[in-house]
């Protein structure tokens, strides 16, 4: 038993005041004469008898009585747990990612667990809270109450490594006897929750939110496969959790303009791909629909088809040869070409591709213009001459070594860098036995990041910053490359990559970088902005574009307009990842260490017990009255 106010039992000492009365008993007797002194004497004995017993069974109900009042102030107690007794911290982890979103139909696990967290949070404890975006930390149970009612979902996803670092810190700030961590998740596999989670500091209950069997369907992707001058092929996946699934009606709209609208089926792999036939023309607030009541969140997909912007390719040639024209050609580039003494610099300036092909003399000027240009953004692909020698200025200016030694031995390309980023998803196979291109004349390159290599793994083609380098003249006489398969994509996608082309879609919470052709003042930046927000991105601006960077930038699914000084530049459209698809969750029953709950409500229920303390005062409160009830009648009564 334990008491609240401890310091009142001295009072017990108090006591020993009516034992002394009783004991020294006080009180004085007058003796009185009588004539009949024998029959006196017996009455007088008997009386003496009956009034020690009266007086001793006074004095203990007395005794009691004091001590139950002494006990009843002391407020004595019954503590349920040694918890009870101790000083408790309790910090809540909610997951607020998209798969708790799954539910019954009527509400989703999340809420159901913020239904429960707003019945049970109790003004008399101390709480904090935090979410995998947000931290609810030093606020009252009454402001935290508010506040979780305003919690949204959130594309961030939090690992176990992340959620315990971030709990362990909070707790060194506030020490506490007993430290209770709670963590509310449907515990996706993607959490990596340990098998051991002992801790003697730290107390984990898990409260397993789950739906049971939720059926999922996702719109996973949309490409466009194929192009012609009046239509597109608009393919979109989609994927689900359970094999048996009924046909999925799949609708395309532009804003509430509907494009399409058609039926898949799965197939046994629990996949499907369906196809639309669009007009090649603009969509600007694309997005993609299905009906689905498992997860909200991949319902929808949003997309934009912009109008093509065709490169500024500029050709500086002393070849004796038209090939770069037939592959940079209309409609995808806007092409002009100069001889080496005749080049207009302002078409420098403007242009997204610079092709430098076989000049055997670089004049300064036009060295330095080059690296100007590359600077501000543009790309370069050069195809040296056998005369090298005026190069080393410009290579080194790009990031290249200058050529160490010439090779009149011919020399066979043989090895494609498929994971290279200008390569990367080009070719459908990787061929490892072809028809090789030779070269007769060559040049070695000490250090480059290369594309294409020789056999002796020297590079062909080589990247730095948005640069390429050939090593050697692709003229027919020394190399019959321009015959090779090769040379349509390597030059093709390096005439791709000098002007990024906005993608149908981007992922949220991703770097990306994006290229927005349009030529901004010193002061002017470009914002993202749609009907509930107004973002403003990193961006770096050139001579003829700015690069737009969405690292750590806040967005959310949906269509933005791309805005600046007033005037509209075109849309980009952004989604989350489909990660939370899946809905696999781990078996939580044999993790060490832990409490396991089946709801918020069950938890609460047993810390609260755990914690419950017996109160004993007012039983002493009644001892006290029971014995004075006593004391009276054997007053009143005892004879």
């Amino acid at each position: 038993m334990h008491f609240q106010h401890p310091e009142l039992l001295y009072a017990l000492f108090l006591l020993i005041i009516p034992l002394i009365v009783h004991l020294f008993r006080l009180r004085r007797f007058q003796k009185e004469d009588f004539t009949n002194v024998k029959f006196l004497k017996k009455v007088i004995q008997e009386t003496r008898k009956s009034s020690r017993l009266k007086k001793f069974l006074i004095l203990i109900t007395r005794l009691l009585l004091l001590t139950c009042l002494i006990l009843a102030f002391a407020q004595p107690f019954i503590p349920a747990s040694n918890k009870a007794m101790s000083e408790t911290k309790t910090l809540i982890y909610l997951d607020n990612s998209f798969s708790m979103q799954a539910g019954d139909g009527q509400s989703s696990i999340f809420q159901r667990a913020v239904t429960q967290l707003l019945e049970n949070l109790d003004e008399q404890s101390d709480y904090a809270l935090f979410t995998n975006n947000a931290e609810y930390f030093n606020r009252s149970v009454s402001e935290l109450k508010e506040e979780l009612q305003d919690i949204n979902f959130t594309d961030e996803k939090a690992d176990f490594r992340e959620i315990k670092l971030k709990a362990e810190n909070y707790f060194k700030d506030y020490p506490a006897s007993e430290k209770e961590f709670v963590m509310i998740s449907d515990f996706a596999v993607s959490l990596n929750l340990p098998d051991d989670l002992k801790n003697k500091d730290l107390n984990y209950h898990l409260v397993n939110n789950t739906a049971g069997e939720i059926i999922n369907i996702s719109l996973d992707s949309a490409f466009i496969s194929n192009t012609n001058p009046e239509t597109l092929s608009l393919n979109i996946r989609l994927s689900s959790n359970n094999a048996e699934n009924r046909p999925v009606t799949v609708s395309v709209r532009d804003g509430e303009k509907l494009l399409g609208r058609n039926t898949v089926q799965f197939e046994e792999n629990d996949k499907a791909e369906i196809n639309f036939r669009l007009q090649n023309q603009a969509v600007e607030n694309g997005r993609i629909e299905i009906e689905d009541s498992g997860l909200r969140y991949d319902n929808v997909l949003y997309f934009n088809i912009a109008d093509r912007q065709a490169v500024k390719v500029v050709i500086i040639s002393n070849a004796q040869d038209d090939f770069l024209e037939r592959i940079y050609n209309e409609p995808e580039f806007e092409t002009v070409v100069y001889e080496a003494s005749q080049i207009d610099f302002n078409q420098l300036n403007s242009a997204n591709l610079i092709v430098l092909n076989e000049v055997e003399q670089l004049a300064s000027s036009l060295t330095n213009n080059l690296t100007n240009a590359q600077s501000n953004g543009a790309s370069l692909l050069i195809i040296p001459s056998e005369q090298v020698f005026s190069y080393e200025q410009l290579l080194n200016g790009l990031g290249f070594s200058s050529f160490s030694q010439k090779i009149t031995s011919e020399r066979l390309i043989t090895n494609i860098e498929y994971d290279h980023p200008l390569l990367e998803g080009v070719f459908e196979d990787r061929t490892e036995n072809f028809e090789y291109p030779k070269v007769l004349t060559s040049f070695n390159l000490q250090v480059a990041n290369a594309v294409l290599r020789y056999e002796d793994n020297q590079p062909f083609l080589a990247e730095s910053n948005s640069a390429y380098l050939f090593t050697a003249p692709l003229n027919s006489e020394n190399s019959n490359f321009k015959n090779s398969p090769l040379i349509v994509p390597v030059f093709y996608q390096i005439g791709l990559e000098a002007l990024k082309r906005n993608q149908l879609y981007y992922q949220t919470n991703s770097e990306n970088k994006i290229d927005i052709p349009v030529e901004l003042g010193k002061d002017q930046v470009l914002h993202l902005t749609n009907p509930e927000s107004d973002l403003i991105p990193q961006q770096q601006n050139y001579s003829n574009r700015v690069e737009l960077n969405t690292a750590n930038l806040p967005l959310k699914a949906g269509n933005y307009e791309v805005s600046g000084n007033n005037s509209r530049f075109g849309n980009l459209s952004f989604n989350y990842d489909r990660q939370e698809s899946d809905l696999q969750s781990m078996d939580i029953s044999g993790v060490n260490g832990v409490s396991i709950h089946d709801s918020v409500d069950e938890y609460f229920s047993e810390a609260n017990a755990a914690s419950q303390i017996n109160a004993l005062w007012k039983w002493f409160v009644i001892f006290a009255l029971i014995f004075l009830a006593i004391e009276m009648l054997l007053i009143k009564f005892l004879k």
